[in-house]
């Protein structure tokens, strides 16, 4: 499974360099404000009190705001209290309570932002060992599909959300089965961290026996909500789902649909197409509730048919993707997007160049699936120009060149006297 590691490293980069500029801003604001106040009391005259002395508690009090250890605020309080200090030390007809005055409130305004860094320096470390909880037993149940079941190729890109954000419940699987074809889900759990990776591997562990042997979609949605009914008891969360079936002879498709995003058909490119590619949506006429809450309205009109062509490809994702928002909070445009990235995965294939990174699929050609959702990845993360604020997947398949069905040569047809 690729995740978003360079991206999320150019992305994490940027943010310490933000956080770098702002503590070098900072420190610098800093120590005009301290020089101000020393050069403005030590000019005084004797008979005027040193009124911008009060200012020495500020450096400490926004020192602790935002650091990462307890050593700048007590690095601000420890200047600013040498400056308070030395304005004490000058003669004054003051001298009896403003400069004493300064020194308390700097030596009490430092002591309360270390505390407070020190306290929000161990939440942050108990936030990140459970997030790392979480993340790993995230990645040991999203298994990436292997790159080929039966004719179809298959692809996946996992992007993470922020360093702050709570891991995501999104998953996904494919199955090959004996009689019903290759299955497939596309799945996003409501609500955040352990609980939702929890529920996320109740769903892939019943989906993962259940694939075998129910004979329809429908069927198959109505054993997980199910068996996800007797655990919504711990987590009032329900589960939106689509599932895929593919017949691996001919593409006939069947798409069920339970409260997910539809998925994004990828035509062919034809000979004479330049441009962007047409995409679209496959909608079924009316989505099924979640998992969890499948019994509270009608599922009849929650499927689709429809016949996969040679060299389609059916982009699957979770909401974590068209629901990211740029700086003017302007949701990603997915279908838009990928109709023009396709054409330019397409054309860089065609060229021979890698996209983005060299990568190869099945049989040592390089893919066009995996440039594509690269191409996805980067463009996402442009549009957001910051880290995720939700986990965000995408699965992609990749329909044969030629469906085995098609290469079965008919008999000829005997002469009749």
């Amino acid at each position: 499974m690729r995740t978003h590691l360079p991206t999320a490293m150019t992305a994490t980069r940027r943010l310490s360099q933000r956080v770098a500029w702002r503590s070098s801003w900072l420190e610098f604001s800093a120590l005009v404000l301290i020089t101000v106040a020393l050069v403005n009391c030590l000019d005084r005259p004797y008979n005027q009190p040193p009124m911008l002395a009060a200012l020495l508690a500020v450096p400490p009090a926004l020192a602790g705001i935002g650091a990462a250890t307890v050593r700048r605020p007590l690095g601000y309080g420890a200047v600013s209290l040498l400056a308070a200090i030395a304005i004490a030390a000058k003669p004054t007809l003051y001298a009896g309570w403003l400069p004493g005055a300064t020194i308390f409130t700097v030596v009490v305004i430092t002591a309360v932002a270390t505390a407070g860094t020190a306290i929000n320096v161990r939440q942050e470390q108990r936030i990140a060992e459970v997030r790392s909880v979480a993340e790993a037993a995230q990645r040991a149940v999203l298994r990436p599909p292997p790159p080929r079941l039966g004719p179809l190729g298959f692809d996946v890109v996992y992007v993470a959300a922020a360093a702050e954000a709570k891991v995501g419940g999104d998953l996904y699987e494919a199955v090959a089965t004996g009689k019903h074809g290759i299955r497939v889900i596309m799945g996003d759990v409501r609500g955040k961290g352990l609980g939702a990776v929890e529920l996320a591997t109740d769903v892939l562990g019943m989906f993962r026996e259940q694939a075998h042997d129910a004979c329809t979609l429908a069927e198959l949605a109505t054993r997980l909500d199910a068996g996800l009914g007797r655990g919504l008891g711990r987590h009032e969360e329900f589960v939106t789902a689509l599932l895929v079936e593919i017949d691996p002879e001919s593409g006939r498709t069947s798409i069920f649909n339970c409260g997910h995003p539809a998925p994004l058909l990828i035509p062919a490119a034809r000979a004479d197409e330049a441009g962007a590619r047409r995409v679209s949506l496959l909608e079924v006429p009316a989505p099924a509730p979640p998992l969890g809450l499948l019994g509270l309205g009608d599922c009849s009109d929650a499927q689709l048919w429809h016949a996969l062509q040679p060299d389609d490809q059916l982009l699957l994702y979770t909401d974590g993707v068209t629901e990211a928002r740029d700086a003017k909070r302007a949701f990603y445009p997915l279908p838009e997007r990928v109709s023009v990235l396709a054409a330019k995965a397409a054309a860089s294939q065609a060229a021979g160049k890698p996209v983005l990174k060299p990568v190869t699929s099945v049989g040592g050609r390089q893919g066009q699936s995996q440039g594509l959702l690269d191409l996805v990845r980067a463009d996402l993360h442009k549009h957001v120009g910051a880290p995720l604020d939700d986990d965000a997947a995408l699965l992609l398949v990749q329909a044969p060149a030629v469906w085995p069905a098609a290469q079965i040569p008919t008999a000829p047809a005997r002469a009749t006297a």
